[in-house]
């Protein structure tokens, strides 16, 4: 499986994820999961001074680029987005960096960040969790390809919305088609196994 072929993650992932209701919960709880999660990678504080370059695209708008994990895992995202999609990940990256940026700011200037970060976190793996046990009638993505999960999550949602608007129909067609049939083959397989037991 090429972790750069987006056809072959977004099946992947999509297989995991049929369900509307389900759909939706991922749709609301994966950014708050990201941006939870940049918001505890804050904590672990600066890995590397920030590269002159980066500073000085953050400077006018008054921001401060701190590299931290939760900055590099948004960059490293960012950037095998852009192996994926090019559009689709250049539409992202605006967002990507508000959530940066607010997650950062939250951890500056809350009182209680870090309980603030745990109850966005822990409250959406709930309901993420829960959404794939009750209206999936599956065990979450994660539980088979942690990495992969975890790394196409965001981008499955914020294309899932792309395609909600017309972007590239052929490829939502073609996609949702073999998706369909995934779960068809798993629905059929967790048939056959109750029958032979």
């Amino acid at each position: 499986m090429s972790v750069f072929d987006l056809k072959t993650q977004y099946v992947k992932y999509g297989e995991y994820h049929s369900n509307p209701v389900n759909i939706l919960f991922h749709q609301i709880f994966v950014p708050s999961i990201l941006w939870s999660t940049i918001g505890l990678l804050y904590l672990a504080g600066p890995m590397f001074e920030t590269p002159e370059m980066i500073a000085k695209l953050a400077a006018p708008l008054g921001i401060n680029v701190t590299m931290n994990l939760g900055t590099i895992m948004t960059f490293v995202y960012m950037a095998y987005y852009l192996t994926l999609d090019t559009v689709a990940a250049l539409i992202f990256a605006p967002f990507q960096l508000a959530m940066l940026v607010s997650s950062t700011y939250v951890m500056e200037n809350f009182n209680n960040p870090t309980t603030i970060m745990i109850a966005v976190y822990v409250t959406s793996w709930v309901v993420q969790v829960g959404g794939h046990f009750v209206f999936e009638k599956r065990a979450p993505a994660l539980l088979d390809n942690l990495v992969q999960a975890f790394a196409m999550a965001p981008f499955f949602v914020f294309l899932e919305l792309l395609f909600m608007i017309g972007y590239r129909p052929e490829f939502h067609k073609e996609v949702h088609k073999l998706i369909v049939e995934k779960v068809e083959i798993f629905r059929s397989s967790k048939a056959n196994n109750k029958k032979s037991n």
